[in-house]
């Protein structure tokens, strides 16, 4: 079922000012920063460098929750929004939160990893041919359960833009956080701390919310020992420790921010509905303990779309009881017959939103189409056998892939380097980089198993080898001499358009490869 979500009526300035900004999308007015990169490049397009003010929009995401928490004070009483009832981030969370967010914008994997988030979207809205898929018109291919048993709480995501998990980038638009929480919305004891353990999801089980095939995974991130705002600065990738299944021709599933050493699943395994791939965790960008779930349409991460995504047999209630409804709107869902301020168990799809307790419904776990026929057995044979020739594949794509990225992180390095460092010290931060890459990459091979390894090898020493060697041949004094900066963007645009392309080929392939009879509907 899928209800529209309408804040209680509020007389407060607060809250109003709290309804008016959960509309806004400052996002939009940062890509008016874009207009400034030629300036990078052409000397006499030096006046476009005013648009680089536009970029400072970009910090929203990190404001925002900070100024909602303000705003939350003034209209505590009203409980004006469907969240309000939840005990999640305190003064001293932010705090916390704000002095390590600076060690995001210093590490160049994140920072790589962001950017092509963005640039990612452009490639998506190509894809989509100027229309993000919503879940007014897009056709769910599979029945969907949730990826975990018991009662968990939706502290973060939508299918409705308001509530949504973050609107742009594209590839996080119907992405979802899940935590545990008592009675009183509190996600672990008052008095426990923050370490990872006392919160009530921490090393929970994670499921696979349908039948498919690994694609990705990455198991050996780091994860800060606390919670309370914490993140550990040396995470090299924003999902921490994740897994990526594919459901169906164009359906990915990426379950997040896993405890490290906890997946149980490897590139090319097939997987049941309802199989454990993993323990929720604190990897990645992560305040605290929690499950990022989100379905894309895309097996790589930073070129996905955002897919709306209702689930099956859920049993959903409301504290939030201030929250009202409007009139159920289409969206693939059956029509909504229940007030959802109510417990409510309906086996139909059901669109999720932030603010609700739900849990799956024992006994509705398989589609009403019955078992599995012989020929299905026979298609998700071969379906299982051209995923694993499909991972040996990727296999040998990976390095490339990999170099691609690692030109990126170098192109990033060099853009924002030279802000507060020389040219030859951006040089020999590129350099140590290709050490550390190729260092870590030689104490994996040796410490680590064939399946804790991530695919791809030297090739982020390679990429990053490139621009260092790049930015070292195009100094003061050489036959072509080209700014830092500008040799930086254009390394990041190359490397990104190379990822881009790798990406798209590798999901054409996985869509002849897995077979769309397949889907569970």
């Amino acid at each position: 079922m899928t209800e529209g979500i309408r804040t209680a009526e509020s007389t407060t300035i607060a809250a109003r000012v709290r309804r008016r900004l959960r509309s806004f999308e400052p996002l939009y007015l940062a890509l008016l920063g874009l207009l400034a990169v030629p300036s990078y490049v052409f000397d006499s397009l030096a006046v476009l460098e005013v648009f680089e003010l536009f970029f400072l929009f970009f910090l929203w995401p990190f404001v925002s929750p900070l100024l909602d928490l303000v705003l939350r004070r003034g209209a505590d009483e009203e409980r004006a929004e469907p969240t309000d009832w939840l005990h999640m981030g305190n003064w001293r969370a932010y705090a916390a939160w704000f002095l390590t967010m600076p060690l995001t914008f210093v590490n160049p994997l994140v920072l790589a990893q962001d950017l092509s988030q963005w640039l990612g979207t452009g490639v998506a809205f190509v894809r989509h041919r100027g229309a993000f898929p919503d879940p007014e018109n897009y056709d769910q291919q599979t029945a969907y359960r949730l990826p975990f048993d018991g009662t968990w709480t939706v502290v973060n995501g939508s299918y409705d833009h308001d509530y949504s998990h973050s609107w742009l980038p594209a590839t996080q638009r119907y992405a979802y956080d899940f935590v545990i929480t008592d009675a009183d919305g509190h996600t672990a004891p008052t008095e426990s701390g923050s370490a990872v353990d006392s919160y009530y999801c921490y090393d929970e089980p994670i499921l696979a919310p349908a039948d498919g095939v690994v694609v990705d995974v990455f198991d050996t991130d780091f994860e800060s020992p606390r919670g309370g705002g914490l993140s550990h600065p040396l995470k090299r990738d924003i999902r921490g420790c994740y897994v990526v299944i594919q459901h169906a021709s164009d359906e990915y599933s990426c379950l997040a921010h896993l405890v490290p050493g906890s997946l149980t699943v490897s590139p090319g395994d097939r997987v049941e509905r309802g199989q454990e791939v993993g323990r929720c965790g604190h990897s990645g960008n992560s305040s605290e303990p929690h499950l990022h779930f989100q379905l894309q349409d895309h097996p790589r991460f930073e070129l996905a779309a955002g897919l709306p995504i209702a689930f099956d047999a859920v049993d959903a209630e409301w504290p939030g009881a201030k929250a009202a409804i409007d009139e159920p709107r289409s969206g693939g869902a059956g029509d909504a017959t229940t007030d959802p301020l109510e417990d409510a168990t309906d086996v139909d799809r059901t669109y999720l939103t932030a603010g609700q307790r739900v849990a799956h419904v024992a006994g509705a776990d398989e589609p009403t189409d019955g078992s599995a026929s012989p020929e299905r057995e026979t298609i998700e044979s071969t379906a299982e056998s051209d995923a694993g020739q499909s991972a040996g594949s990727d296999g040998r794509l990976a390095a490339v892939r990999r170099a691609a990225f690692g030109t990126c992180v170098g192109g990033a390095v060099a853009v924002l380097g030279p802000i507060v460092v020389s040219r030859t010290a951006v040089a020999l931060l590129l350099g140590a980089g290709v050490a550390l890459a190729a260092g870590w990459h030689g104490w994996v091979a040796v410490r680590r198993t064939a399946a804790e390894r991530r695919p791809g090898g030297l090739g982020l020493a390679i990429g990053l080898g490139l621009v260092a060697a790049a930015v070292r041949a195009t100094g003061t004094g050489a036959s072509l001499e080209v700014g830092t900066q500008a040799l930086g963007g254009l390394a990041l645009l190359a490397g990104f358009a190379a990822y881009a392309a790798l990406g798209e080929y590798e999901r054409h392939r996985l869509r002849e490869l897995f077979p769309a009879s397949w889907a569970r509907s």
